[in-house]
């Protein structure tokens, strides 16, 4: 009778064989086997969960947008935005919408001086950033305000507000930007450590209800 070889099993005996093999091992050895044999099917399911993972997490990520992104110039927070974010998500947003954000980037470290000694990094990071319109308000010092108006980024604040508002917020035409140094809401977050502080708005700023009603939100109590 001729020699049958493993290969020329059936599957079920193929697996019979197997069943026998590991039998007969200890259990180092079982591992052993099948870390030997199986490991690039091991590899292969870790692969797919992970890519499942990856792919829902994406999916899970693109659902949330801003409702108002702020940056703030020369921050002297070093610990964490998040409980300024939420604050601000629960006062200008919808609380029930789990996918709404408040964005503030405190990277913006210009120094002073800007036209001198402002970092170059830090200064082209701004012009991508407002120019794909991701800055809805920009929160600085008087040299960065004065330095930037004059690039035009800011809007004039009497296009944004009514007149009975500009009377109220005391803005006259050409006005970029409104004085927070005394905001005692704005004092609670604790962004930034100098004086004067100003508060401008981009020109092509998006979340243009929210940013009225975040300036709002600042000056009620003033």
């Amino acid at each position: 009778m001729a020699k049958r070889y493993e290969s020329d099993r059936t599957r079920k005996e193929k697996m019979e064989l197997e069943r026998e093999k590991l039998s007969e091992m200890t259990i180092t050895e079982k591992l052993g086997y099948i870390w030997t044999y199986y490991k690039p099917l091991i590899f292969g399911i870790i692969g797919v969960i992970a890519l499942i993972f990856i792919i829902r997490n994406q999916i899970e990520n693109s659902k949330y947008y801003d409702i108002l992104s702020i940056g703030v110039a020369n921050s002297s927070n070093f610990d964490s935005v998040e409980p300024v974010q939420e604050e601000l998500k629960q006062v200008l947003g919808n609380p029930e919408d789990k996918y709404q954000r408040v964005g503030i980037d405190t990277s913006y470290s210009f120094g002073y001086n800007i036209a001198e000694n402002g970092d170059y990094n830090t200064i082209m990071k701004f012009a991508a950033v407002t120019a794909a319109q991701g800055m809805d308000i920009m929160i600085c010092n008087e040299d960065a305000h004065k330095h930037f108006e004059g690039q035009e980024y800011f809007m004039d604040l009497t296009e944004l507000f009514s007149e009975e508002e500009c009377q109220k917020y005391n803005i006259s035409k050409g006005d970029t930007a409104i004085e927070i140094t005394d905001s005692a809401r704005y004092q609670e977050m604790s962004l930034t450590s100098y004086e004067p502080v100003y508060l401008a708005v981009l020109a092509n700023a998006q979340n243009l209800d929210t940013t009225k009603a975040f300036i709002n939100y600042l000056e009620e109590d003033n």
